[in-house]
């Protein structure tokens, strides 16, 4: 891969790909992706609790987090923006396919599996968390600290990979 060898070109290559993820991601990604989420934090709540649930929604072009819930036998719903929580997933894509051309096939498969899952794993957390009324004040720092902190985890994770496989460091 000697195309791939200079800075420059992976650079290249990265905003490259980066243009075709978010393309894609306004193309309808977005909305499977945000299903998924869903589907996985209503399976994860029916397992807890059976009366908190989220559903998706796209209300006057803008799609939303419907967030149904019951605290102490009243129940009631509230509208959350995915933005600030799905968007970050745009640079992480862009970061594992990215590592598929400069490096080898198992790395990237595993770098790829790691990352998806600590960022998957987050957001349902933060999803469940916004479903619930806090019993404890644990539960409630956990929420404030993962509530609009979505693109640095990403920062973070591209970091770790970043130094576990160097793919701009200079070759001497």
């Amino acid at each position: 891969m000697t195309i791939f060898s200079s800075i420059r070109n992976k650079i290249i290559l990265l905003l490259l790909i980066s243009v075709l993820i978010f393309s894609g991601w306004k193309a309808g990604l977005e909305t499977g992706y945000i299903k998924v989420l869903v589907g996985t934090t209503n399976l994860a709540l029916g397992i807890s609790k059976n009366d908190n649930h989220i559903e998706f929604e796209r209300i006057n072009g803008l799609y939303q987090f419907r967030v149904f819930i019951e605290v102490d036998g009243r129940k009631g719903n509230f509208v959350h923006e995915p933005g600030s929580m799905t968007q970050p997933l745009i640079t992480i894509l862009s970061w594992q396919i990215f590592l598929f051309f400069v490096l080898k096939r198992k790395s990237a498969l595993q770098s790829l599996g790691v990352n998806i899952g600590i960022f998957l794993l987050i957001q349902i957390i933060f999803l469940i968390l916004l479903t619930g009324y806090y019993s404890s004040t644990v539960q409630q720092y956990i929420f404030m600290m993962i509530d609009d902190s979505f693109n640095i985890i990403t920062l973070i994770l591209i970091i770790k990979d970043n130094m576990l496989y160097p793919v701009f460091s200079k070759k001497v």
